[in-house]
Order: structure tokens, then sequence, then C-alpha cells
């Protein structure tokens, strides 16, 4: 267990999170990139020449940092970030396409997560539409669907693991969405941010047991 680099990295996510209480701008661009930074390296450490999961999930790791990137932008591109968001997701779907047995997933699940998808598209739609207009409520819809199908692909794997990050990704994303287009709510970026790190060092954390593994 790469323990050295789980201790560093939580290192980093608190320090972020405080300057992110704080208010501290310069430490948000150095902390927040500088985090992801670390779960990369993390991850490339843990290769040892790898499959093809493992690649897939090393190349979504970086289109996370390119997305972090373009949304703390001091013009955010929320759009640009959307999208190197949306390509992660594809990665980590087609690494965990690779991953567990045959046993299809109940349908009642699949179907709860898939109608939870849609619920949450409907309650954002009027702010996503106010903000950006139709061509943006199509690009958020795009990233629900890309999102809820990681997860469902996530699930299953039947890794606790995988599972649990990509979970918390979702979680993530919701609170974000929310925060942002449906009512701003105090530390919402600081409980965004927790869930974020922590699913992409888990998602970090499977290439190191090789994902045929975990």
């Amino acid at each position: 267990m790469p323990y050295s680099w789980l201790g560093v990295i939580m290192l980093s996510s608190l320090a972020y999170l405080a300057v992110l209480a704080k208010r501290y701008q310069t430490g948000k661009y150095v902390l927040k990139p500088g985090t992801m930074g670390l779960i990369i390296a993390m991850a490339v450490a843990g290769l040892d020449g790898g499959d093809r999961a493992d690649w897939l999930i090393l190349i979504g790791l970086c289109c996370s940092l390119i997305g972090d990137i373009c949304l703390m932008l001091p013009k955010e591109r929320f759009l640009e970030g959307l999208g190197a968001f949306f390509l992660a997701h594809l990665c980590y779907v087609a690494a965990f396409s690779t991953v567990g047995g045959d046993t299809p997933m109940p349908r009642g699940l699949l179907a709860a997560l898939v109608c939870v998808g849609v619920g949450y598209m409907l309650v954002l739609r009027a702010g996503v539409v106010r903000e950006g207009g139709n061509r943006l409520m199509v690009a958020v819809g795009c990233y629900i669907a890309v999102i809820t199908w990681m997860l469902v692909m996530a699930v299953q794997t039947r890794s606790p693991l995988l599972i649990a990050g990509a979970g918390a990704f979702y979680w993530s994303d919701a609170v974000l969405a929310w925060n942002r287009f449906v009512r701003p709510f105090p530390w919402a970026e600081l409980v965004l941010m927790a869930l974020y790190f922590l699913a992409q060092a888990l998602l970090a954390l499977a290439v190191w047991g090789g994902l045929q593994m975990t």
C-alpha cells in the first residue's frame, strides 16, 4: 500500500481546504492542481507496466487536472472544464468495462441510478438555462449522462474501491451543480472538493493493486 503517497496527498488536500476556507486565492492556485498532481504521481508510481485499464485511469486523472485548471482560471472556462471532465469519465468508463465478471447489474438499481440522473437534470434545468441557455443545458445533460454511466460501470465491477471512488465523484459534482445552478450554500466548495480529492485518490489507489485484482 502506498501509505507515504496517501499521507502526502491527505496533507495537501487539507492544506487546500484550509486556504479555501480562508479565501487565499494564491494558495488555491497552487494547491488545487498540486494535489491532483500528487494523485497523478501516485498512480504513475503504481503502474508497474500496467494494463489497459490502469493507463485509462491515468489518462482520466490527467483530463481531470486539465478540467481543474479550466475551472480555476481568472476567466473561468466552464464549458472547456466540463468537456475535460467528460473525457475523464469516458476514460473511467472504458477502464471499468474491463474489470469484474459478466454478472449484470440488478435492473432495479440501474433504473434507480438513471432516474436520479434524469431527475437531477430536471431540477438543474432552470438555473442552467438561465446561465448559459440551451447550449449549456445540452452540455450539462451530456455530462450528467456520462457521470451516471461511469457510476453504473463502477458498480458493475463489484470493486468497493472503484465504487467508493465513483460515488464520491458523483456526489462531488452533485454538490457543485446544486451550488452553482440551484441555490448556493455555505461550505459547498469545501464539501465538494473534499469529496473530489477523495474520489480521485481512490481511483488512483486502484491502479496500485491492478484493477483486475481490486
